[in-house]
Parts: C-alpha cells; sequence; structure tokens
C-alpha cells in the first residue's frame, strides 16, 4: 500500500495521527447525511481502529487512505476500496478482481472539485497497482453531489443491476474503460525496490485528453 500524490492532493495510507479526523467525519450530520445515520463517537473511534487493524492484514479487505490539502498541509477526508467476502482472488498477491470504491471529505472542502481529483487518482491506483478487473460504486439515489462527480469520473450506470426499491445506485468502471481514458496523473511515492519499472512508468503516465 503506498502514497500517492496529484496535482494538489497527498494521497497516504491512513495513521494513528489521523483518529480525529476520521472521527470527525463519522459524527458528522451533513457528511454521513446520505450513508447513514452518523456514529457516536465511541463507534467510531472503535471502527477506526478495526480499520486500521484490518488493514495490517496480508490480504485486507479494506484500504483506506487519507486525502491531504497540500497547500494546505491539512488533512480533508478519507477514501478507500473494500472487497465484499464474496469477490475472487486472482493467483498472486493483492489481485482481487474487484473492489468498491468510497469517499468522504470534510464539508470545508467541498465545491473545489477535490472528489473527483482525489477518486480518480484512486481509480488510477486500484487498475495499475492493485491489478482491479472493476471498481464499483454504491451511493444513495438522493445523493446528487455524488452521482455528479461519479458521472464525471466515466462510470457506467447499467440500468439492469439497479435495486428495485431505487434507494441504492450502481454504477462501475472496468479496466478496459481504463485502458482507453486515463483517470488523473499519479505519482507513487515509493523506492524503486517496491515495485518493478514496468508498475513505475504506468502509473506515472499522463492522462490522456
Amino acid at each position: 500500500m503506498h502514497s500517492f500524490t496529484t496535482e494538489r492532493l497527498l494521497i497516504r495510507p491512513l495513521l494513528e495521527e489521523d483518529k480525529a479526523l476520521f472521527i470527525n467525519l463519522y459524527t458528522d450530520a451533513k457528511v454521513m447525511r446520505n450513508i447513514s445515520a452518523p456514529l457516536s463517537d465511541e463507534k467510531a473511534e472503535k471502527a477506526f481502529y478495526n480499520t486500521l487493524r484490518m488493514m495490517k492484514k496480508n490480504q485486507p479487505k479494506i484500504m483506506t487512505w487519507t486525502i491531504v490539502n497540500m497547500t494546505e498541509n491539512r488533512a480533508i477526508g478519507v477514501q478507500g476500496f473494500t472487497w465484499p467476502t464474496t469477490n475472487n482472488v486472482q493467483s498472486g498477491d493483492r489481485k482481487l478482481a474487484q473492489a468498491e470504491i468510497g469517499i468522504m471529505l470534510d464539508t470545508k472542502a467541498n465545491g473545489k472539485l477535490f472528489p473527483e481529483e482525489a477518486m480518480g487518482s484512486l481509480m488510477e491506483y486500484g487498475f495499475t497497482q492493485l491489478k482491479l478487473e472493476r471498481i464499483n460504486a454504491f451511493y444513495a439515489s438522493k445523493n446528487l453531489a455524488t452521482k455528479r462527480f461519479v458521472n464525471k469520473l466515466g462510470f457506467i450506470l447499467p440500468a439492469n443491476l439497479q435495486k428495485k426499491n431505487g434507494i441504492t445506485v450502481y454504477q462501475y468502471f472496468d479496466y478496459q474503460q481504463w485502458k482507453q481514458l486515463l483517470i488523473k496523473k499519479v505519482f507513487i511515492n515509493t523506492s524503486p525496490k517496491e515495485m518493478d519499472n514496468t508498475a513505475d512508468e504506468m502509473a506515472m503516465r499522463d492522462c490522456q485528453q
């Protein structure tokens, strides 16, 4: 699990020092309004340590990064991948075919196109470094802000796979789409020993217009 940067953001793995940010996000009624009821401080803290613990496993089902605004040197949110237990595991380490993506941002970071930049770069990382075949997005149908930036990123909306109750929307972005149009320019912060030159070159490619 690496840290990486985009034009304005540092995306680094969740750390112990991010506890206050994590708790603030999960207890904020406005941030949680389209996700679920806000957590209590106690439950948010428990969720934070559970996330850190799961990230340390050999093949974690949760990988979470902290989003840092480099201009202000301030953490503004978290994002990550989760893998359902029914997912098929490909040969080799950490090569899971599909993952669900999610993002939570401080309300002060709204209106600055940070979701597109942060999540777009994580998608790039998922395809180049984690060898994902498909990235899935689930969100509340009333969450128009998420719908807007997910569509801007190019996620497909399969009409035949939507739930009948209409409460949750499902969209996906797959590897074949990514090969045709890169999302963001991502700089992996790692030493040459941590990955081969091919992977490094893939992660450093400019996005196609």
